[in-house]
């Protein structure tokens, strides 16, 4: 049976992917289903336009289904296309830069593939890791010299799974996203957290030929609030944020109810 079904969002091709497996790889069986290429920024997009492709490659002595489409569509088809038996796990990553926050959880395929993987009953971790913009200058994160800055945050991904034995996906959330500086260790200290909120703010700018063009914005550390992912990264932690597919607002619903009451 197989322990682990290991996706991403940046492809098989990202640096951040083979340190994970390698790591994974020591202590659980693991089935890997990526995107055949970069597909950031797609949420839990399903493909539903064209015919989905899988190819079997060879990535550092591991076979990887490649698959021609979106993160969502790895979970979907390596839990019923790849995989004889659910997993016990879906593993999401290692995403090439932060996914804290509200608005970031939401619009990421690393995350997307775990929220498809939650809403078919498996359990589901995305890790992520931030970095700097001086820190990223002149790395090549598709370039195999790159394994390096990943192999502390596969170890620490490594160590989390093995401590989430035992933990109950579903009752009280259905995934995990973990965010971590890219200098953290397996020594670092863990804080469980929620997710920051806050606006993006403008991500399309014009171009000369009368078009627009996204622009990540960058995360700010400004106005945060204890006990956020932003936090505790801003404090050097690793943060552990679980998340509820229920949908469910958190407060009382009376004044909606009240609004409605004459229709």
């Amino acid at each position: 049976m197989v322990d682990i079904l290991l996706t991403n969002d940046d492809g098989y091709r990202s640096a951040g992917f083979l340190p994970l497996l390698k790591q994974l790889s020591k202590e659980f069986s693991v089935a890997a289903v990526t995107p055949s290429k970069e597909r950031s920024w797609i949420g839990k997009c399903i493909t539903v336009d064209k015919d989905v492709s899988v190819k079997k490659v060879k990535v550092g002595g591991f076979t990887v289904h490649a698959v021609d489409g979106t993160p969502a569509d790895c979970v979907q088809i390596g839990l019923y296309n790849i995989l004889k038996r659910p997993p016990k796990l879906v593993v999401s990553g290692i995403n090439l830069g932060v996914n804290a926050g509200h608005a970031r959880i939401l619009s990421s395929g690393t995350l997307g593939a775990c929220m498809e993987a939650a809403i078919e009953g498996v359990p589901a971790l995305a890790t992520s890791i931030h970095m700097t913009l001086k820190e990223k200058k002149g790395l090549d994160f598709f370039n195999p010299r790159t394994y390096p800055f990943f192999e502390s945050p596969a170890r620490i991904t490594l160590k989390l799974v093995k401590k989430l034995h035992g933990v109950e996906f579903g009752k009280d959330f259905d995934l995990i996203s973990v965010n971590m500086d890219i200098r953290a260790t397996v020594d670092t200290d863990v804080e469980v957290t929620r997710p920051f909120k806050a606006p993006y703010g403008q991500m399309f700018f014009p171009t000369k030929n009368g078009r627009f063009k996204h622009v990540c914005p960058q995360i700010e550390f400004k106005d945060m609030q204890t006990g956020t992912d932003l936090k505790a990264l801003h404090e050097g932690k690793i943060s552990v944020t679980p998340i509820g597919l229920d949908l469910l607002p958190r407060g009382s619903t009376k004044d909606l109810e009240d609004a409605l009451r004459i229709w």
